[in-house]
C-alpha cells in the first residue's frame, strides 16, 4: 500500500472481505482516499465498526458478502478463526480450515452495489473473500469491464486447487490488466499462463490496469 498504491493518490478503494478491518485500517492510514468495506459476519463487522470508528468521514461499511447474486446466503466459519469464513464448503477441504459453523447473510453483486451508488471511479478491489472470489468476479463483470478499477488485488491460496481456479481463469477476464505478484520486495511481473504462476500457495496477485 505504501509503496504501490500511496503514490498514486487513490480517491476510493473497495475492501471486499474486510475481516476485523486490517487491511481496511492500513489503506486509511496510508492513503487520504474513502473505503467501502464489505464484511458479512456480524461478530466480525462489529470490530471492523469499532476498529474504524476514528475513521468514520472516510469510511462506509458494508455487513454484507458479495458475490455473483443478491440473495441470502450461508456462510461457513469458526468463531476462534473467522478470517477463514467462506460461502463455499469446498474449502473446507484445506487443511487448516475447520469451518463448523454457518449462518445465513445477506449477498450482493457489486456491479449493483456502484450502480445503486451512483459510482463510476474505482482505484482498487481488493477481494480476500477464502475461495469466494470467482463468484465475486461474476458478479462484478460490468465494473471490472467499464469502470475498469485501476488496481485488483485477490488472494490466491490451496481454496482455488478445491474450487477448479486457476489465476489464469482470473486473468482471462481482465484482458486490460497486467498481473503482478505481492513479494517481500515490492511485486513481480507474471505470466497468468505460467504454470509456475499458478502453483495454488498462499500469495497474493495484483491486477494493473495496462492503461492507467
Amino acid at each position: 500500500i505504501t509503496e504501490i498504491l500511496a503514490p498514486t493518490n487513490p480517491k476510493l478503494c473497495i475492501d471486499i472481505g474486510a475481516n476485523i478491518g486490517e487491511y481496511t485500517i492500513e489503506l486509511l492510514k496510508e492513503t487520504s482516499a474513502r473505503i467501502i468495506s464489505f464484511e458479512p459476519l456480524p461478530a466480525v463487522f462489529q470490530q471492523l465498526t469499532d476498529a474504524t470508528k476514528n475513521y468514520a468521514k472516510r469510511v462506509i461499511l458494508e455487513n454484507k458478502g458479495v458475490g455473483s447474486i443478491e440473495d441470502m446466503l450461508t456462510i461457513h466459519y469458526n468463531p476462534k478463526a473467522p478470517a477463514h469464513a467462506s460461502f463455499s464448503e469446498e474449502v473446507k477441504k484445506v487443511s487448516y480450515v475447520s469451518n463448523k459453523e454457518k449462518i445465513e447473510v445477506p449477498v450482493i453483486k457489486l456491479d449493483s452495489y456502484c450502480e445503486a451508488n451512483n459510482i463510476t471511479k474505482i482505484d482498487l478491489v481488493k477481494i480476500d473473500t477464502e475461495g469466494f472470489e470467482s463468484e465475486v468476479f461474476e458478479g462484478a463483470i460490468n465494473t471490472f469491464s467499464k469502470i475498469k478499477p485501476k488496481f485488483i488485488q485477490i488472494e490466491f491460496n490451496w481454496h482455488q486447487l478445491f474450487r477448479n481456479t486457476s489465476l489464469n481463469y482470473f486473468a482471462k477476464q481482465l484482458p486490460e490488466y497486467d498481473v503482478y505478484q505481492l513479494v517481500p520486495s515490492g511485486w513481480v511481473k507474471r505470466d497468468a499462463k505460467d504454470p509456475l504462476t499458478n502453483i495454488f500457495h498462499f500469495s497474493n496477485f495484483v491486477f494493473v490496469r495496462i492503461d492507467k
